[in-house]
């Protein structure tokens, strides 16, 4: 750095040391408030804004900021998997040194020095704002409405296992880790956690994701012929003006409003791969000391992408195109790295920066038993036939999300585009007539099959991959595409193919194609808008004051632009911000009569983002205050339950403590309610504002009555109390326990609730087991109210729960060591025991032998084949 650049950089230093004090100050302010959630929004995006200037001083500042913040997310992953990987909780004093230190580290690095020319510089221009502004409105209005999904909720209380010293909650799951380091990092900074908190970080990738659609666009499509921008305006090129129509589509795709909507992976995994797709087109057309930098970027910002999910993996070719391509063009010496030692060193440090990073989690997840069963989960997903046809469903996804006039109007400007790039194909012009029949045939097959996708269906043969992989692979190798517009077709082909013709069952996993999509899209919207500008504007190009010309031209544009938006904005309002009427679980009468659609059901599954609440978080107050306590069952799934009564036990009878029925769910499960109406009295209804609720239930005789609870009057309560440590189910229970089951499992601790404990009724026992090593065995556990014959009460069993651990859905040779599990059972008394006082014995045997595990002493020598638990009175 010179001396000129270091005394321009003092003032902007020192205003990063001015914003760095006031976001560790903001978390001196109350735990979830508005104000400590912007002091650690500011301490996770600054680390990586702090770099982008460090590394890229003289870049244009829509472009620094776009990488900035993706360093921040990048730098904010790597960081919560070192802390993880320390023993014990994750403290707050670790995780705000670190930030603190990254920035300040930053300002004490060299700089690099950069041509003073700002190739394809952006601009936060007007169109620009109001896309973004647009995209805002769709991602960040009424975050917090709905309450956590299933997914979510595993995610959520993963990153509370994490942060309270769980070492092997990552590795518990099929997914990479990003969805849950990433709450994990603002959670410990904030102290306390919500709904819309949790999914800022998702909400931010989705917006600027946006972003960086529209730098892809500018700088991919820069070097085509420009087009004019208005009458007696001046000439805009075609990268411009194709980087905001994809931007717009992408904003308006509702795919990724979706998921920027709820805490899972999506939207980090398409904004990381747009961030690695734009730093490897950069490092290409890279010509100073610039491009390791670009190629690093390129490699970190891949292995995060794979961080969040392994979808990521599917830019990567796009990416092995572009790094091809800039090797011939250094071959023939005109633009790109300067010669071939710089692309090795570019090459290195890319897999490096791949390979460090990814590698922090996927190298030991690769040698734990996750992976395995994560495998054969992906191979079911895959199927076993050689060919499969999904493009029922991928229409059908496509249309629920984001409504039949969105795919009609982009999917016919990406079959333009293939179409006309085949015009071009070497081959094609040669065949009399080919430049013209043949696109129009290959428009016939896409058109067909879309409509009619079992059209080359012979007996259990599916040909419909066949004309789809000609036609994209035809496209592909068209003499009409530049590098850009080549890498960006083979972005959206790999998904594409990959998940319509590859995969068994993808469901929503075709998102992975909208990035590509919207670009073409967005390209070939750009041509066509140029091409009717030349045609009909042609005479009044350069004549001011023609009333006739302006009024023909915003009547073009408003078709051509503010009725598609209209139309599209409509629609996501409808699935995503109306609240009255809940588009997903209200469906079909939830749909306009505006918005057509050939199907009348829903998708077989995959809601997410949609707007829903069914008063959860009420029901989970009831229980942080203590006014609720006991087992209970539910119509909901247990995930989205487990979240909402911060680990409750969920009975694996038929006769909990409490019923809690919703109206509207997120997956169904089964009940009996002949049950609920002979044996269950309602206590409370937690009412919504669309008159829907929650009923609350409690067995005969009730104890409790709530009466109506209106949304909103107890969720300040929940979330002034959903720290990490309220939520992880690691806990030991609230009566200690210390019992070695032969070396292999450990008693740490149980629950208990005698509360029913008369003949007929019904005691539940809660147990945390600890896995001491790795188990082969398919343990089963028994819980007896069972009277010793010395203890000269009725002899005999009175009442079991025998079974598989965690109601036969956690079978032992799953634990891992050092894991906590905790057990749920119920023991039914049987209706003729004797009054009087009974042991509650458990124990872990074999169930094809019936041998129990014998517990031993300090010794380690057998004492017993059961641990008398606590003894109960039967009244």
């Amino acid at each position: 750095m010179t001396d000129d650049q270091s005394h321009k950089s003092l003032p902007s230093d020192l205003l990063l040391l001015v914003i760095l004090v006031l976001g560790d100050g903001l978390l001196l302010t109350p735990a979830g408030s508005p104000l400590r959630v912007t002091g650690a929004l500011i301490l996770f995006l600054l680390p990586g804004l702090a770099w982008a200037r460090r590394l890229f001083p003289t870049l244009d500042p829509l472009t620094r900021w776009t990488l900035g913040a993706g360093l921040s997310y990048t730098l904010a992953m790597v960081l919560g998997l070192i802390l993880h990987y320390l023993p014990g909780p994750l403290p707050l004093w670790a995780e705000l040194t670190a930030l603190n230190a990254l920035v300040l580290i930053s300002g004490l690095a060299a700089g690099g020095r950069q041509s003073a020319s700002r190739r394809h510089s952006a601009e936060l221009n007007r169109w620009l704002l109001i896309v973004l502004l647009l995209a805002a409105i769709f991602r960040l209005v009424s975050l917090g409405y709905s309450e956590f999904q299933g997914d979510e909720a595993l995610a959520m209380i993963t990153a509370a296992e994490a942060l309270e010293g769980h070492q092997d909650a990552l590795y518990l799951r099929g997914k990479g880790p990003g969805e849950v380091l990433l709450p994990m990092a603002l959670w410990r900074l904030t102290g306390t956690i919500n709904e819309a908190a949790a999914r800022l970080p998702f909400a931010i990738a989705g917006l600027l994701m946006v972003l960086t659609v529209y730098l892809l666009g500018r700088r991919l499509f820069h070097s085509r012929t420009g087009l004019s921008k208005g009458l007696g305006k001046e000439r805009r090129h075609l990268g411009e003006q194709a980087g905001l129509i994809a931007a717009g589509l992408l904003a308006l795709n509702g795919f990724l409003v979706g998921f920027s909507r709820i805490v899972q992976y999506q939207s980090l995994v398409v904004w990381m791969s747009g961030l690695a797709f734009l730093c490897a087109w950069e490092w290409r057309a890279s010509e100073d000391r610039q491009a390791p930098r670009w190629a690093g970027l390129a490699g970190a910002f891949l292995a995060t992408g794979l961080l969040a999910h392994y979808d990521a993996i599917l830019v990567a070719p796009a990416l092995g195109y572009l790094s091809v391509s800039a090797i011939k063009s250094t071959n023939q010496q005109t633009r790109g790295p300067a010669n071939l030692q710089s692309l090795a060193s570019s090459f290195l440090i890319a897999a490096g920066a791949l390979l460090i990073i990814a590698g922090l989690f996927y190298l030991p997840y690769l040698l734990d038993p996750q992976a395995t069963r994560t495998g054969a989960y992906l191979g079911d997903r895959i199927g076993d036939s050689l060919f499969k046809n999904n493009l029922r469903s991928f229409l059908h996804f496509n249309i629920f999300y984001s409504s039949s006039y969105y795919v009609m109007f982009t999917g016919l400007l990406v079959m333009g585009f293939v179409a006309w790039a085949l015009r071009h194909t070497p081959g094609i012009q040669s065949i009399p007539g080919g430049r013209y029949w043949v696109p129009l045939l290959a428009a016939i097959a896409i058109l067909g099959l879309m409509l009619h996708p079992n059209t080359l269906r012979v007996a259990d043969l599916d040909l419909a991959a066949l004309p789809f992989t000609l036609i994209l692979l035809g496209a592909l190798l068209s003499s009409a595409l530049d590098a850009g517009q080549r890498a960006v077709l083979a972005w959206l082909t790999v998904p594409f193919l990959g998940y319509n013709f590859a995969v068994a069952l993808p469901l929503t996993h075709i998102y992975t194609i909208v990035p590509a999509w919207t670009l073409l899209a967005g390209l070939a919207g750009a041509q066509l808008w140029g091409l009717i500008q030349s045609r009909v504007f042609k005479e009044y190009a350069n004549v001011d004051g023609k009333s006739q010309s302006v009024a023909l031209y915003f009547l073009l544009l408003a078709a051509c632009y503010l009725l598609p938006a209209t139309l599209f904005s409509g629609y996501l309002y409808t699935a995503y911000l109306r609240h009255d009427v809940e588009f997903w679980q209200d469906w079909p009468n939830s749909q306009p009569s505006l918005y057509w659609s050939p199907y009348q059901e829903l998708p077989p599954a995959g809601f997410f983002g949609f707007a829903h609440r069914a008063g959860w978080k009420e029901a989970g107050a009831l229980y942080a205050q203590g006014t609720l306590r006991g087992d209970y069952g539910s119509n909901e799934e247990p995930e989205v339950t487990s979240w909402y009564t911060r680990g409750a036990p969920r009975a694996c009878d038929p006769q909990p403590e409490y019923y809690f029925i919703a109206d509207d769910l997120v997956d169904p499960w089964p009940l009996d309610p002949d049950t609920i109406e002979a044996s269950y009295t309602s206590i409370g209804q937690v009412v919504l504002p669309n008159k829907k609720g929650l009923a609350i239930y409690q067995a005969q005789p009730s104890t409790v009555e709530l009466g109506h609870l209106p949304a909103g009057t107890l969720g300040p309560l929940f979330d002034r109390t959903a720290t990490p440590a309220a939520f992880a189910r690691s806990a030991r229970g609230s009566h200690p326990a210390d019992a070695n089951m032969a070396g292999q499992v450990r008693l740490v601790g149980y629950d208990l609730d005698t509360r029913r404990a008369w003949p007929g009724g019904r005691v539940s026992v809660t147990l945390y087991w600890q896995a001491q090593a790795s188990l082969s065995e398919d343990y089963h556990v028994f819980v007896h109210l069972e009277a010793l014959e010395e203890a000269g009460s009725a002899s005999g069993i009175w009442g079991q729960a025998n079974g598989r651990p965690v109601c036969w859905t956690y079978p032992t040779f799953d634990w891992r060591p050092g894991q906590i599990i905790a057990d749920q059972h119920a023991i039914a008394v049987k209706p003729d025991t004797p009054t009087g006082d009974y042991p509650i014995l458990i124990g872990i045997y074999q169930p094809d032998t019936g041998t129990r595990l014998d517990v031993l002493d300090k010794e380690g020598k057998p004492v017993a084949n059961f641990v008398k638990l606590a003894t109960v009175s039967i009244r």
